[in-house]
């Protein structure tokens, strides 16, 4: 019974917390494919980023780390990007990360 339940934040979320996985399909949502493809690291060497067959999975060939898979719902977070810890916005064809690397978009 609703009238019942006592008030508290657990009983009213806002519409500012987190949409359910899935719901939310906005414009300003980072979706995978919008980082599959080529991309050239501002301090030299090429990052390939594939998104796997389920969609599930992004797949990062990187310079230095090599290859990496993660999941999708880890790497894009949201509007931003995460890639283990740090943090990268995209805009147009390149992705800035808050340990000041760009990847800038080749193909």
């Amino acid at each position: 019974e609703p009238a019942a339940s006592p008030p508290g934040p657990s009983s009213a979320p806002s519409p500012a917390s987190q949409p359910a996985l899935g719901s939310a399909r906005g414009m300003s949502l980072v979706s995978p494919y919008q980082v599959q493809g080529k991309w050239q690291h501002s301090s030299g060497g090429d990052i390939e980023v594939m998104v796997d067959s389920t969609g599930k999975s992004v797949v990062i060939l990187h310079p230095t780390v090599g290859k990496q898979t993660m999941d999708v719902s880890k790497f894009c977070q949201g509007e931003g990007l995460d890639y283990y810890g740090f943090k990268g916005k995209l805009e147009g064809n390149k992705i800035t990360w808050n340990n000041g690397v760009a990847w800038t978009k080749t193909s």
